[in-house]
């Protein structure tokens, strides 16, 4: 504030100027408020010169009293605020009323000694006195009171903003949610197609497209669903491209598996992305204004890519949208990936059963006719020595050929769930030793010992017995291929709980123990010293029918070379 002379005959009020006896009680009263009081405290004449400033107003602008005592009430205002401050003073002096409250006005601003400009609150009245009229404003900073309502609406915003995305993010896992449940409730493609197209539009898209990768590496536009019915006969002309397979929407997303989000879509970048003419007027025709292109990829294998598109008055899509595009197209890929694969399983299954139907219909006859042949040759006048081992090699041959095929045609029953059982109750003793007895000769004849070894009393199974003999006969058969001359095969079983465990246990090399997880897939076969060969499918068939029965079948822990023991537990059949 600029010092400048004072005129003389100026009114100022100044206490500490009089003898405290010159003052009367009145002033030294009014002096005690004025320098108590928290707001700052100004008075001006008629001519708008200080006259009165209190402590708290020296404290909140930063000028010593005796500094300002005198001087223009301008040096406590903004430059900019001073003329439209006069006209107020100059309305309020004219009026009727004798004062305004605080916030009449609104929020002003002062000017401290430093320059620094800060706001307030004020209120104002005028006194007359002897024909001169004195203005005192009582004013606040409001500078932390503003900070704080500042901060408080900062705090609003974020939290305004907090709780938009939280909702959002809560309404984005729902339709992930539902997404998952649509898109795998089916494992056709085309059904999988559908959904995904009826999920996104309206939700996410007004219009949405499947570009898909067919088996040649061509992109081919497999389904597009527009959001008005009216529309979609144009939209599906977008199914005849690409074409030339050079210029199409979703290219950087299939070759490069890139997602592209484009906000404002123009007729500059529809011609990037179109063929020719028509293609470009069909675009123009949709009306789309933004897009968004992320690919459909499971793995590092791109299967194709999905087009949202939004036309008229919906807003653009954002960096949120994107992300929720591509949360989807992992989904969707997943789901279509899986619907492709049980396509490629079931038409494997279809030409397993039609190989399955030839070989069933169309070898037995023949393989039958050859075995039967074999067997009149061996039966007539004794041929040579030569002779008589060819025979009896196509003889075991043409059997060898016919187990074969009925362990494929068990495999195939058992996988398709289909494996015929007739379970009644059963006296376990006698399967055992049906199943023993049909390994009598050939355990003889390899000078193998075969050993029954049940527990007294065993309780009866339920279960379909020849299917039984066929699993435990497996097992029997499997043992002694294994075992060597002068080993010894043991067949038990006993009581254990609600079932009935049966075993078969041979004293051959054994199975290593990373084999052991192996053992009952097709066509695994252990490469141990077997005598004979085997359709690597008989424990298959084993675990297929016991499982049937609602049993269990395992192969025990074993230190290496210390033989092979298998384990079968059967359901006891109930009493009465």
């Amino acid at each position: 504030m600029t010092r400048r002379a004072r005129d003389p005959h100026a009114p100022v009020y100044d206490p500490r100027s009089d003898p405290p006896a010159e003052r009367s009680g009145a002033e030294r009263l009014l002096e005690g408020i004025i320098a108590l009081a928290a707001d700052a405290v100004v008075t001006t004449d008629s001519d708008y010169r200080i006259i009165i400033f209190n402590p708290a107003a020296e404290r909140i602008f930063g000028y010593r009293r005796d500094d300002v005592l005198g001087e223009s009430l301008d040096g406590l205002l903004p430059e900019s605020a001073r003329t439209a401050h006069h006209a107020h003073l100059e309305r309020f002096r004219q009026s009727a009323s004798e004062s305004r409250g605080m916030g009449e006005r609104g929020r002003v601003w002062g000017r401290r000694a430093s320059g620094e400009l800060f706001p307030a609150e004020v209120s104002i009245s005028k006194v007359a006195l002897g024909g001169a009229i004195y203005f005192t404003a009582v004013l606040r900073d409001v500078t932390q009171e503003r900070r704080a309502e500042k901060e408080r609406e900062a705090l609003l915003v974020r939290e305004h903003d907090a709780r938009t995305a939280a909702e959002a993010a809560e309404r984005h896992m729902a339709f992930l949610a539902d997404a998952s449940e649509i898109l795998h409730s089916s494992l056709a493609i085309e059904e999988t197609f559908d959904a995904l197209l009826h999920l996104i539009v309206p939700e996410l898209a007004t219009l949405c497209a499947i570009d898909v990768l067919d088996a040649t590496g061509r992109v081919k536009r497999a389904h597009v669903l527009h959001g008005d019915p009216a529309m979609q006969g144009l939209a599906e002309r977008l199914g005849t491209y690409p074409r030339r397979q050079t210029l199409y929407v979703t290219r950087r997303a299939i070759e490069k598996g890139l997602s592209d989000l484009v906000v404002g879509v123009d007729d500059a970048f529809l011609g990037s992305i179109t063929e020719d003419e028509d293609h470009l007027a069909i675009l123009r025709g949709l009306g789309l204004t933004s897009l968004i292109t992320v690919p459909l990829r499971v793995r590092e294998h791109v299967l194709g890519a999905l087009v949202f598109g939004r036309a008229g008055g919906v807003p653009p899509y954002t960096e949120a949208d994107l992300s929720l595009a591509q949360a989807l197209a992992l989904r969707a890929a997943s789901a279509l990936e899986n619907a492709r694969l049980y396509d490629e399983a079931r038409r494997a299954v279809r030409a397993r059963d039609d190989v399955l139907g030839v070989v069933s219909h169309d070898l037995r006859t023949p393989l039958s006719v050859i075995a039967m042949c074999a067997s009149s040759l061996l039966g007539e006048s004794p041929p040579d020595p030569h002779e008589r081992d060819s025979l009896e090699t196509i003889q075991r041959s043409a059997h060898w050929a016919q187990r074969l095929i009925q362990d494929l045609l068990d495999v195939s029953a058992i996988e398709a769930g289909g494996l015929s059982l007739v379970r009644e109750p059963q006296e376990t003793a006698a399967l055992v030793h049906r199943a023993v007895r049909l390994h009598d000769e050939l355990a003889a004849e390899r000078g193998i010992a075969l050993v029954t070894e049940l527990q007294a009393d065993l309780p009866p199974v339920l279960a379909d017995g020849d299917r039984v003999v066929q699993a435990l006969g497996n097992l029997v058969g499997n043992a002694l291929k294994f075992t060597p001359h002068g080993g010894t095969v043991r067949v038990g079983a006993e009581r254990a709980g609600d079932a009935v465990r049966l075993s078969v246990a041979d004293s051959g090399p054994g199975i290593p123990a990373e084999h052991a997880a192996l053992v009952f897939d097709r066509f695994w076969t252990a490469r141990r010293s077997a005598r004979t060969r085997g359709t690597g499918m008989g424990l298959a068939i084993v675990r297929g029918i016991v499982e049937a029965h609602g049993g269990r079948a395992w192969l025990e822990p074993a230190p290496a070379g210390r033989g092979a023991t298998f384990r079968v537990a059967l359901p006891v059949a109930p009493a009465g």
